[in-house]
């Protein structure tokens, strides 16, 4: 796999996902889901998992 600049980190892992309905949000801490408005929202998960 090529390797990643820190710009292309930031975009891909820099989301929060709303763990009601799994939609995903850019930018800072939002308020709330903008689809469900469901407010437990995480960040995505940094580290690759192993299957």
């Amino acid at each position: 796999m090529a390797s990643r600049f820190p710009e292309a980190e930031a975009r891909l892992l820099k989301k929060w996902i709303c763990m009601k309905c799994s939609a995903t949000h850019r930018g800072r801490r939002p308020r709330g889901c903008r689809k469900c408005s469901y407010i437990g929202l995480r960040l995505k998960a940094t580290e690759r998992r192993k299957v």
